[in-house]
């Protein structure tokens, strides 16, 4: 986890109806390289701890590299989230893997279709490890995908907002009260 943190969240609770970080601050946590081997089957670009978003800065470079991107469905009564394409990813070429399986045929394993990675977990009658099994993996892809949260331009430096309010077509006002506001470019 880096020390840079967002105030988009500031007042948010957890599951159970505790403030998540005393000080009402959410932290970022880091982008992280995959490792097959160790459990971690993709790369993470990095994101808000509470919901994910991707950082704005990422978010205005991404646009500015020629990433696409669209407002989700309106659901919450206003344009809450955008999902972007064509993301640069900073791990391409690492080998990622989507595939896993929790009991593959001996001959596929023998074949080496298989990798046996540890969960991170433990049997919760014998305290030992426990592992599960994904594909070898392949090469990423030069760009990703990822979503942004629009409370997250409270996090933007003014010229980082300002690309990604350009690109969207909105701009957006935030009040201390929890109030968003937004108006067509």
């Amino acid at each position: 986890m880096t020390t840079e943190k967002s105030i988009a969240h500031i007042g948010s609770m957890n599951l159970y109806g505790e403030r998540a970080h005393l000080d009402g601050l959410v932290p970022w946590s880091e982008a992280s390289p995959p490792d097959i081997e160790h459990g971690k089957t993709q790369g993470r670009l990095r994101s808000c701890w509470y919901c994910g978003s991707m950082h704005p800065a990422d978010v205005a470079a991404a646009i500015r590299a020629g990433a696409t991107g669209s407002f989700a469905d309106w659901k919450y009564g206003w344009p809450h989230k955008a999902y972007f394409d064509g993301v640069p990813y900073p791990y391409a070429g690492m080998l990622e893997s989507c595939v896993g399986c929790s009991n593959p045929p001996d001959e596929e394993v023998a074949a080496g279709k298989w990798l046996r990675i540890p969960t991170g977990m433990f049997d919760p009658h014998t305290g030992d490890p426990t592992f599960t099994w994904t594909a070898p993996g392949t090469p990423a892809a030069p760009t990703t995908h990822g979503k942004f949260y629009s409370v997250h331009l409270q996090d933007a430096t003014p010229e980082d907002r300002s690309t990604i309010e350009e690109y969207l077509g909105l701009r957006f006002d935030f009040t201390d009260d929890g109030k968003v506001g937004w108006k067509k470019l």
